[in-house]
């Protein structure tokens, strides 16, 4: 188990010889113990702006793909997207045989298929629907046919008639699909085309989208390296390993002596922690084949400069 936030700054304070917290305390240093709390998360961000792509950081996402929904977003943790491993789950219900998705080039994709888009409308409900219910309220019917199918999740439901924010005359489960309660503010979609995605294409933004859009909620997973956020709380724990917790000291404690001026213990420390970086990396990183794919970028480490000291 990784240690808190508070025994790794202790373990700091210790090899400066000041004055340790407890948890009473923590969020009340000062000075000194300000410095200490600000290295080592100093030390954890400069650990993983080296080398990211360690186990421990890794993660993978599973999401429930929304019917007539083309672009989804990446989680806002993420650093790197591998797009390799962006699959579809087996699922017999759905008629998805599951297996993976191909990458498609962004340009590829606005020069050749993003017309799929103009086949989709869109609304939400207005309240929540009960699985009997034969008029759907929604935001609005703007765009949508006089009669049709509309699809909400994995149910299909035919409808007679319309107004400005109903569907009327509805047939519940309509297409050997299952009558289900929903929930309010759930997307209502209709369209023509679409299918069981075959692509998956990174967009500008740093998300992605799929190609076909997808006609069901059919389960995807992609796999994704992730930023450690800060702690902050003094029970807060790092994602590193407890056996790594000498390499976040190592540098917390250089770090600490640089804002202090103190050059010769600064180096003596920082070169023990860039020793001990190099060691996580070839226990954790290059002992494995990882697949390195889109960098999405996120603003780097703070530097030394910035650990000020909270004096009042």
């Amino acid at each position: 188990m990784a240690e808190s936030y508070l025994t790794l700054t202790n373990k700091v304070l210790a090899r400066l010889n000041e004055v340790q917290l407890t948890s009473s305390n923590f969020s009340n240093a000062r000075g000194i113990q300000v410095q200490a709390q600000n290295a080592v998360n100093e030390s954890i961000r400069y650990i993983n702006q080296k080398e990211f792509q360690y186990p421990f950081n890794h993660s993978t996402k599973t999401e429930t793909l929304v019917p007539g929904t083309v672009r989804y977003t990446i989680p806002t943790t993420a650093k790197t997207v591998d797009y390799n491993t962006f699959r579809l789950a087996k699922d017999s219900d759905l008629g998805s045989s599951g297996g993976r998705l191909y990458v498609l080039n962004y340009n590829e994709y606005i020069n050749n298929y993003i017309t799929q888009e103009d086949e989709i409308t869109t609304t939400n409900l207005d309240g929540a629907l009960t699985d009997s219910a034969t008029t759907v309220t929604v935001n609005s019917t703007t765009g949508f046919d006089s009669t049709g199918t509309i699809f909400i999740s994995n149910e299909q439901i035919t409808y007679t008639g319309t107004s400005s924010t109903t569907f009327t005359g509805a047939t519940r489960g309509a297409n050997d699909t299952t009558a289900t309660a929903h929930s309010d503010d759930t997307q209502v979609a209709q369209f023509e085309q679409g299918g069981i995605p075959q692509y998956v294409a990174r967009t500008p933004d740093n998300n992605f989208l799929l190609y076909p859009f997808p006609t069901k909620g059919f389960t995807l997973k992609y796999d994704f390296f992730s930023f450690p956020t800060d702690m902050s709380a003094h029970s807060d724990t790092t994602t590193i390993p407890d056996r790594f917790a000498a390499v976040i000291i190592d540098g917390a404690t250089a770090f600490v002596y640089q804002y202090r001026g103190e050059t010769n213990q600064y180096q003596l420390n920082f070169a023990r922690f860039e020793q001990g970086i190099k060691n996580m990396q070839t226990l954790l990183v290059n002992r494995f084949e990882y697949v390195r794919s889109t960098f999405i970028p996120r603003v780097g480490y703070t530097s030394s400069a910035d650990l000020n000291i909270r004096i009042n």
